[in-house]
């Protein structure tokens, strides 16, 4: 509930009255079509989508794509934020814990696998470098120091206990926007709301600017 929060909303409302947006779910084969038919121009995403819109588009739209900064539209100096993620581990039981460990680090310090996955965030040991395929398909691009630049940027993020419960609330008011029974607003909203009431029910207590 800020005036970024709002702003936000406002931008992506407009986009929505407009009908300027593909409302498909990125999990819908014809998310990937409308890649191919131009009614998708643009996306925004995480680092690790380059493959998978790579996969989707193919040699069809080879050299027209580029990666770039969204901008620093309400001043927060280009801050970007994170976007899903992974981690790796050792279950609780595992008989050989210090050879698991041994495994996971030599596993988190693949750089070259793991950048060809955009898994920038985990390739911190040396820098990444753009694969020949990326940078042929985004134009000679050198993409990954883009994603670099993106993940310099990124402003801290911590989940709160319960967030699964905030996620379900935003997403049900979301799909109500996107169907017009709703604004962008009310996902917000959704967002504060239920943040709190979730922090009270696990007995946690609430401090507000």
């Amino acid at each position: 509930d800020t005036p970024g929060s709002k702003a936000t909303a406002d931008f992506y409302q407009q986009l929505l009255d407009a009908k300027a947006m593909n409302l498909t779910p990125s999990t819908d084969p014809s998310f990937a079509g409308a890649f191919h038919d131009g009614s998708i121009i643009g996306s925004i995403d995480a680092a690790w989508n380059a493959p998978i819109m790579m996969d989707w588009i193919g040699d069809a739209g080879k050299g027209q794509w580029r990666v770039t900064q969204i901008g620093d539209w309400f001043k927060n100096g280009e801050k970007t934020g994170p976007n899903g993620g992974s981690g790796v581990a050792a279950i609780k039981g595992t008989k050989h814990k210090a050879e698991a460990m041994e495994f996971l680090d030599w596993f988190n310090t693949q750089v070259p696998d793991l950048t060809s996955q955009g898994l920038i965030v985990a390739a911190s040991t040396e820098k990444a470098k753009t694969p020949q395929s990326w940078t042929e398909f985004f134009g000679g691009q050198d993409v990954m120091a883009e994603f670099a630049k993106a993940n310099a940027n990124m402003g801290s993020f911590n989940y709160m206990p319960g967030f699964s419960a905030v996620s379900s609330a935003v997403g049900e008011a979301a799909d109500k926007a996107g169907k017009g029974q709703a604004k962008v607003s009310d996902a917000f909203d959704a967002a504060q709301k239920t943040s709190l009431a979730t922090l009270k029910d696990y007995g946690l207590p609430i401090a507000k600017d």
